[in-house]
């Protein structure tokens, strides 16, 4: 697992040379007795003291899965806990001390170093501590013992605790049939698909000229899709019916399939394409349909319709495009369609209140829609006796399946948290609790209590919500941040990091703040919608991007830092302008250093793509999307 430094967001320092980095943790009451390793506590101002554990001694977990357990600390000293940078929170391996844990998940820091805890914690306050425990595949019992860590500052006094847990065999599923048989059952469920953006619905334009329009769906079914395409019918002049007429443009794939994709897209999942056309020849009015078809079967109630009114008739020169030389195609890009990503943003402690503010929001339970919800209402969304609950507006349910509130008409609608609080120190007096695009409100792992609010989103709204630099740095340098931030998302989506969603939205993967970040960053997302669709790529293939506050006079190589195969786009380059002004490292040291990418920018007059090439040794940059 990779954690992303920035100018406010410490790394732990190689603690055999730092031996002044001291940590602390509390005390558990548990069922057995452990002894307290009881480290040196070089500020008692952090205290800490147990109040809860989610899941008893001992936990039990199948071999290779996945658990999460969340442990609830009291705040009993006289400092506030953060959740970033200096002195964040978070626990260590111990017994021995710093060991690598046989339970270490993509939810942790490293190998020997939890997540942080979830939110600020002022003296008095609990905080939550989030623990993803991925069991290994021997059987037995174990014992995991921690101690909570002020970063760089002190070990927590109080802050011993340990997990008594059970790896036991994997089960195997099984369907019970309606004579108790025990079967395998593949249920054939009819493809659904839900039309969420359409560009253009009407357009006057001469004969023979080319139209571009957007058009979306989302697989609302529950199977995925192997492939699809889009169809297109026949022009038909409302006034009679002529002959020799097309829509067809010379990029499509034949004279009456638009596009065909070879691409799985998973239920929930959304595509979107760019359709160019071509009007027909003659003068009239005509109605343009493309259908969706999903592995040859057209889904007749799935199209995009475009009312077309030719003002005059083609040039006598014009030939119908399908297969001719004189149209020239469209830029043609890596990926199809703008992707989406999965933002673990939130686990709610108990219910979660959302409210929309610029869209209306169909309301899903698992994939079948129960209704919509109209802009401005409150709804809370909660589990009670083991199902999910859904009130808002005159909508009420219970459910098996999982929560889902899609946009009706803008995929970048803002919805707000309302009883979320997340604030960050250095940002100032502002809650980031508003974002952009779906959310979901369902269990992290099979049979675990621990539910997750995930942020589905585009993919550039996402960008321009990470908050990692200031509004105020030169714009080639924010440029270069957001190619790589982009990159670094787009390699982690491609990874199947956390199962559920992608990424998480701390600084164990970016510091995503949505909307509000959007707001007091114009600069940032200015730069952002400068780099649209523009990635690092090595050897064809969009490569994993680190970057951190500040280097002494170098970067690292990827292997001096996280061991494993060597990555070539990451190895040491002179950071000249940190070796000015540092003694000391302000994270992992590998990629592109913050501080002296900024000074470059300014100092050498450098690019947004020749930075990202800088530190990142070797890549292309390249735009993948339009």
């Amino acid at each position: 697992m990779i954690r992303l430094m920035t100018y406010t967001n410490i790394k732990k320092y190689n603690f055999l040379v730092f031996a002044f980095f001291l940590l602390g943790a509390f005390f558990v009451v548990l069922p057995v007795k452990a002894v307290d390793p009881k480290p040196n506590i070089s500020h008692p101002s952090m205290s800490a003291k147990y109040v809860s554990q989610s899941i008893p001694d001992p936990i039990e977990i199948e071999a290779g899965e996945q658990k999460i357990v969340i442990l609830k600390f009291k705040n009993v000293g006289t400092e506030t806990w953060p959740v970033t940078g200096k002195g964040y929170i978070s626990a260590y391996t111990m017994e021995p001390r710093y060991r690598n844990s046989d339970f270490f998940s993509p939810n942790w820091m490293s190998i020997e170093q939890t997540a942080p805890i979830s939110k600020i914690t002022a003296p008095g306050e609990i905080a939550d501590l989030v623990i993803v425990l991925k069991a290994p595949t021997k059987l037995g019992s174990y014992t995991e013992e921690f101690h909570l860590a002020s970063e760089n500052y002190s070990w927590v006094q109080g802050g011993y605790f340990f997990l008594k847990i059970n790896v036991v065999e994997k089960k195997v599923a099984v369907v019970e049939t309606l004579d108790n048989s025990a079967e395998v059952v593949d249920s054939e469920s009819q493809y659904i698909a839900n039309k969420f953006i359409q560009t253009i619905k009407n357009v006057e334009v001469e004969g023979g000229e080319q139209i571009k329009m957007i058009v979306g769906f989302q697989n609302n079914g529950d199977k995925p899709w192997k492939n699809y395409s889009l169809v297109s019918n026949q022009p038909v002049e409302l006034a009679s019916v002529s002959s020799g007429l097309s829509f067809a443009d010379s990029v499509w794939h034949n004279a009456s399939t638009v596009l065909v994709r070879d691409t799985e897209v998973p239920p929930g999942s959304f595509v979107r394409e760019d359709v160019y056309f071509r009007a027909p020849v003659e003068v009239g009015e005509y109605k343009a349909k493309f259908y969706l078809a999903i592995d040859g079967q057209t889904l007749s109630e799935a199209y995009a319709e475009v009312d077309v009114t030719v003002t005059s008739n083609a040039p006598s020169h014009y030939t119908e495009p399908f297969g001719g030389s004189e149209v020239v195609a469209p830029v043609s890009y890596k990926l199809d369609s703008e992707p989406r990503i999965r933002v673990g943003l939130w686990q709610p402690p108990s219910y979660v209140q959302f409210r929309s503010a610029e869209s209306a929001y169909d309301v899903y339970a698992g994939t079948v829609k129960k209704g919509t919800i109209d802009v401005n209402k409150l709804v809370v969304l909660m589990r009670k006796d083991g199902q999910y609950y859904f009130r808002g507006d005159e909508l009420e349910f219970y459910s098996d399946e999982y929560l889902r509130l899609s946009p009706v008409d803008n995929p970048s609608a803002v919805f707000t948290l309302l009883n979320y609080s997340r604030m960050v120190t250095w940002k100032g007096p502002n809650n980031f609790s508003s974002y952009r695009g779906a959310l979901e409100y369902r269990l992290g792992e099979v049979r675990t209590d621990a539910i997750w609010v995930v942020n589905d989103l585009l993919l550039e709204d996402y960008v321009k919500g990470i908050g990692e630099n200031g509004n105020t740095s030169p714009i080639e340098y924010l440029k270069s941040q957001t190619v790589a931030q982009r990159s670094y998302a787009y390699a982690t989506i491609e990874n199947d990091k956390y199962g559920i969603f992608d990424v998480v939205a701390t600084t164990g993967d970016q510091l995503y703040l949505g909307v509000e970040s959007e707001r007091i960053m114009p600069n940032f997302v200015m730069a952002a919608e400068a780099t649209r669709g523009y990635m690092a790529t090595y050897d064809n293939k969009v490569v994993i991007t680190p970057y951190y506050a500040h280097a002494v006079c170098r970067t690292k190589s990827w292997t001096e830092v996280w061991g494993g195969s060597t990555k070539p786009w990451l190895v040491p380059v002179q950071t000249n302008y940190d070796c000015k002004y540092y003694g000391s490292y302000f994270g992992h040291g590998v990629g592109m250093s913050q501080m002296d990418a900024s000074r470059r920018a300014t100092a050498e007059n450098m690019g947004w793509s020749d930075l990202v090439r800088y530190y990142y040794t070797g890549v292309k940059v390249e735009k993948f999307y339009e």
